[in-house]
Order: structure tokens, then C-alpha cells, then sequence
């Protein structure tokens, strides 16, 4: 269901029920003006009627009742003549219609809700009553009057049949223009939705007419005000899903080109191997094929790394990692290598432990690249110091190696790029995927941190993780 029927759909009840209401108000308007209008009359007949039997009591004994102009205004509708009746303070009929006897008998108690005060002939109008008399309901007038020093009671009803079918006949035209009124407003709520939808409409065209590799940001023209949070919100989406994109795209393309030549040489080998007779030479090849399955799966595990630390920023969950306690894991991770490289190798944890928020996986492979960074380029006999430092929090990893030029120190970060130096004893280039240091880079920044590389006090290269915020702790992380 479109945004716009669903609001049609809330808003209906609404206009339904206040058009009900509406209407309900009319009919008891219509109602009161019609009863207000048939009171009125009887209330002239009343008049007519007390005036007329004053005379009579006083000065015309005569005088007919009711004369002829009464009889007159009385017999306007003559479908629905005016009933009266005058009875005596003894309920004796003096004049007037005897159906009417039985109502004045039942209402006599003064308690009746029918019965009337007394109201002195300058009266105006008299508010009357309906009442059921020979399956009809009528509408009457009834009050007391005094002539000729005696007391007498005067009922005038009449028919409410007329002033229902005129209420019925207003209703219904009250009604059909009500309704008229209800289906317009709908009309003309409807249209505005339809109206206000509009620019909602046009951003899914422009979302259905692009390309799967369009990932260019929505225009924020095509919505109103109200919409341009949601747009903005989508862009910023766009935005963290191309990075993604492009970080798997770099990973496939990366892995790839660089799996392409170990894979390659894994295959030859293997190849070599199986021709090759029992001996030295077949021990030789199958400890050359064991290396290069190693550097193989090294690459496979840094390129898998360097995609997780490039798409951290938009889908990585963060938690609280204790410094001291992943750098001592680390410590502990490579401490086999340094002793076979004959390097004197320590770890220095910060006083109090730290926290910062972040992945603790490619953490540790941040602080372990950066120390088998430093044992490839550190000679035999050399020292490696791991260490944990606050104020600001860092991870320092220094070395006694050859170090770093400057000219090269922004360069030995991108993917792939390494200084060529020679192994001090082997006189062989040192290797390398030229990934590491990339690695350490990418998951720095994903961290909100920063990574320099500066000179040690060992004359060789320092490297220096620095944090922005960090959290004392003491609690311990668990071991990697």
C-alpha cells in the first residue's frame, strides 16, 4: 500500500466521524427550529384563544369560540387542524375538542412533566411538549389563565407529522450537501497527498532508471524538505556501501595478481617434485615447496586481513581491547621467530592497562606486522623492543635494523611497495609481500589512529601507533 493511501486510509475515519457528527448537530438544530416554529404557532392560537374567552367571560357572552379568524389561522394546514379545550378550575370541558380530556385529566399533577405553570396573557411564546394521542404524536401547548375571576386551563395541540416530513426533507438536503462537502474534501485531500507524493515518485523513477554501477549521490532537489534527511541518510549509505564495494574489488583484484605467481610456482614445484628421484635434490625441492606454500598462505592471510581493515570503517563492530594484554599475546605469538633468528627480542607493557574500542583480531595483526617488519629487517644478533606507552597510548615497535630514509617513509605504506635491501648475510633481497606495513596503515586509520616512522634509539627504524582516545583499565583482555 503507497505512503499516500495509507494516509487517506488513517484520515478517513476521522473525516467520517466528524461528518456524522455533523449531521447530528443539523438534526437537532433542524429539530429545535422546527419545534421552536410549531410552539410559536400554538402559542398564537393560545392567545387568540385566552383573549377570545376573557372577552367572553367579561363583556361578550356572546362571542363565538372560537371566532372566525381564529378558526381561520387554526385550519391553515387543514390536513392537520390545531385541537384545543378549556376545562374549569373543576376539569369540566367548556369549550373546545373532548379528545383532548383524557390528556388534561392525566396531566393535572402538578408534578407531570407536562404540567404547565400558570403564564399571564402577555406571554409570548410558550415552549411546548410532544405526546402520543390515538397512535399520533402531537405537539402541545398547555397552560393555565384566569377570566372573569375563575381559573381555566387551555391545551392547543396539533399534528408534528407536517414538521416531521418538513425535518426529513431538510435532513435529506442537509445530508446530500453535507456529503457533497465530505466527498470534495476527500477529493482535495487526496489530490494533495498525490501532489505532495510527487517528488517521492520521481526519486524512484531516477532510482529505477540507474545503472547497478551508478553509485553517484541522490539529488537532494528531487524531495522536499522533509525528505532531505532521508536522502541524506541514503547518500551516506551509498557512500559506505561503494567503499565496500571498492575494498572486495581492490581484495579480488589484489589476490588475483598475487596469488597468480605462488600458485604458479607451488604448481611447477609440485610438478618438479614428482620427476625427481629419492635424495638431496628431492629434499631440497620439497623444503622449497613447503616455503613457498608458507609465503603463499602468508599472502592469502595478509590480503584477507588488509580487505577486513578497509571495510572496518563502515560494517566493523567494535569492542573495548586491552593494549597491554593483545600486545603481550603478540609478544608471546612471535617470540619462536626471534629466538630462531637469534634476535634479543622484549616486550614493555604501559603502567596501567588500556583500552581503546576497536577489532581486537586485526589489532594483533597490526602489532605483529609491525614486529615481523622489524625482525625481517633486523640482523642476526640484533634487538626488537614491543611496547605499550601512554599519555599518549601507543604501540612502539623499534629495532636496531638499517631503518628508514626518509624519502621512503610515506611510500613503504602503499599495498605493494617495498625498499629494496639486501639480507646482510645471505646477500639475497630480503622478502616480502610488501603488504605489511600496508596492513598496519589501513587498520590505524580504521581505529581513528595514526602510524610514523621515526628513527630508533638503536639507530634503526621506530614505528609509532598513536591513539586518539584510550580508556585505563583493569581488567585483562584474554589472550589472542
Amino acid at each position: 500500500m503507497s505512503l499516500a493511501a495509507r494516509l487517506l486510509e488513517w484520515l478517513l475515519a476521522p473525516l467520517l466521524s466528524i461528518w456524522l457528527v455533523s449531521l447530528g448537530i443539523s438534526f437537532m438544530s433542524a429539530r429545535t427550529t422546527v419545534d421552536t416554529a410549531l410552539d410559536d404557532g400554538l402559542s398564537a392560537v393560545s392567545a387568540m384563544l385566552m383573549s377570545e374567552w376573557e372577552q367572553r367571560a367579561t363583556t361578550r357572552p356572546d362571542l363565538a369560540i372560537p371566532s372566525e379568524p381564529t378558526k381561520q389561522w387554526m385550519n391553515l394546514a387543514p390536513e392537520f387542524p390545531v385541537l384545543y379545550l378549556i376545562v374549569d378550575d373543576a376539569g369540566v370541558p367548556v369549550a373546545g375538542d373532548d379528545s383532548l380530556q383524557s390528556f388534561l385529566r392525566a396531566t393535572a399533577d402538578a408534578d407531570s412533566p407536562e404540567a404547565a405553570p400558570v403564564v399571564p396573557r402577555e406571554f409570548r411564546h410558550v415552549q411546548g411538549f410532544n405526546t402520543v394521542m390515538d397512535d399520533a404524536v402531537m405537539r402541545v401547548v398547555r397552560l393555565r389563565f384566569t377570566a372573569g375571576q375563575k381559573e381555566f386551563v387551555l391545551a392547543v395541540a396539533q399534528s408534528r407529522e407536517r414538521q416531521a416530513a418538513l425535518l426529513r426533507t431538510g435532513m435529506v438536503h442537509e445530508a446530500l450537501a453535507q456529503t457533497a462537502v465530505l466527498l470534495v474534501a476527500f477529493y482535495l485531500l487526496w489530490y494533495g497527498l498525490t501532489y505532495v507524493a510527487r517528488p517521492m515518485k520521481a526519486l524512484q523513477q531516477h532510482l529505477d532508471a540507474r545503472s547497478a554501477d551508478d553509485w553517484t549521490p541522490l539529488p537532494e532537489q528531487l524531495a522536499p524538505h522533509e525528505i532531505a534527511p532521508l536522502i541524506a541518510s541514503t547518500n551516506a549509505l551509498i557512500e559506505r556501501l561503494q567503499a565496500s564495494l571498492g575494498a572486495q574489488k581492490r581484495f579480488i583484484a589484489n589476490a588475483a595478481h598475487q596469488l597468480r605467481t605462488p600458485l604458479a610456482a607451488l604448481r611447477t614445484q609440485s610438478e618438479l617434485l614428482q620427476r625427481l628421484p629419492e635424495g638431496p635434490e628431492r629434499d631440497h625441492a620439497l623444503q622449497r615447496l613447503v616455503a613457498t606454500g608458507r609465503r603463499a598462505s602468508r599472502l592469502a592471510n595478509q590480503l584477507l586481513a588488509l580487505a577486513r581493515a578497509e571495510s572496518m570503517g563502515t560494517t566493523g563492530v567494535r569492542q573495548p581491547v586491552l593494549l597491554n594484554a593483545l600486545c603481550e599475546s603478540v609478544a608471546r605469538d612471535v617470540l619462536p621467530q626471534a629466538i630462531e633468528r637469534e634476535i634479543d627480542f622484549a616486550f614493555e607493557p604501559a603502567p596501567a592497562e588500556l583500552a581503546v574500542m576497536g577489532d581486537a583480531t586485526l589489532l594483533g595483526e597490526l602489532a605483529r606486522n609491525l614486529v615481523d617488519n622489524a625482525f625481517k629487517y633486523t640482523p642476526r644478533g640484533g634487538s626488537v623492543v614491543l611496547a605499550v606507552l601512554g599519555e599518549p597510548s601507543r604501540i612502539v615497535v623499534d629495532d636496531s635494523g638499517p631503518g628508514v630514509a626518509e624519502a621512503d617513509r610515506e611510500r613503504v605504506f602503499a599495498p605493494f611497495s617495498r625498499v629494496a635491501q639486501l639480507d646482510t648475510e645471505s646477500g639475497t633481497p630480503i622478502p616480502g609481500t610488501g603488504l605489511g606495513l600496508a596492513i598496519v596503515r589501513e587498520v590505524a586509520q580504521a581505529h581513528g589512529a595514526t602510524v610514523g616512522i621515526e628513527t630508533s634509539s638503536m639507530n634503526g627504524a621506530r614505528f609509532v601507533v598513536s591513539f586518539a582516545s584510550v580508556e585505563r583499565q583493569s581488567a585483562v583482555s584474554p589472550a589472542l
